[in-house]
């Protein structure tokens, strides 16, 4: 199990986590919303060893990570920022044969085939962020961070996407994932969490997610 243990974060005198207790089990999708300036975003790079939290822990299959960026972490933890991480001036058939030479899925996919021949800064927001995803599933991690996969691109690559996630979880992999395209996060979780005033509120499972989010104000009737 991935675990956020009261993380404390904040720049100066503004304080942005405030004690987040937050966990991702094995074969589990978690969701994570909040308001823009909740704190998403940095509780993510926080568990990905891009930030350092000011005070709490975080465990990774009940073993404290140390604050910053080690093999442990690594080997662990696959992250998906919001801004795009790949090379744009190579051509999508280069990139894939530096990332993964030998073996692996990428060629009997149908949407990398057609665009196989574009370069990376070619491609539409939807083809990109496909790729992305790809690329950072094939790593092979025992958990992954999602910042935002859906935001911007088209709806036949969200539900590529969608599957993709799924059989992470079908292989046993922990996902955490924060969107605001919230119908499609809130159809494919296991549990829910809301990032509110600095701390995480743990969602009723007996209810939809939905109906929770409404009565914490998330979502407006």
């Amino acid at each position: 199990m991935l675990v956020f243990d009261s993380i404390i974060f904040g720049y100066g005198n503004k304080e942005i986590l405030r004690g987040v207790y937050l966990s991702v089990p094995p074969n589990s999708i978690v969701g994570l919303f909040g308001l823009n300036g909740s704190g998403k975003s940095t509780l993510i790079k926080i568990g990905a060893g891009f930030l350092t939290q000011n005070d709490g822990n975080l465990f990774i299959d009940e073993k404290p990570v140390p604050n910053n960026i080690v093999i442990e972490r690594y080997n662990a933890i696959g992250y998906l920022s919001q801004d795009s991480f790949l090379p744009k001036e190579l051509c999508v058939a280069d990139f894939l044969k530096k990332c993964n030479p030998s073996n692996n899925h990428f060629t009997n996919d149908s949407l990398i085939n057609k665009v196989k021949d574009q370069k990376i800064l070619s491609l539409s927001g939807g083809e990109l962020r496909y790729l992305e995803i790809l690329f950072l599933f094939s790593l092979n991690r025992g958990y992954y961070l999602l910042d935002e996969p859906f935001t911007g691109i088209e709806p036949i690559f969200i539900e590529k996407i969608i599957n993709l996630i799924i059989e992470q979880k079908e292989k046993g992999k922990g996902i955490l994932i924060t969107d605001h395209y919230h119908r499609y996060v809130t159809e494919i979780i296991d549990e829910c969490y809301l990032l509110k005033e600095g701390y995480a509120s743990h969602l009723d499972k007996s209810n939809s997610f939905r109906t929770e989010l409404f009565k914490l104000g998330y979502l407006a009737k």
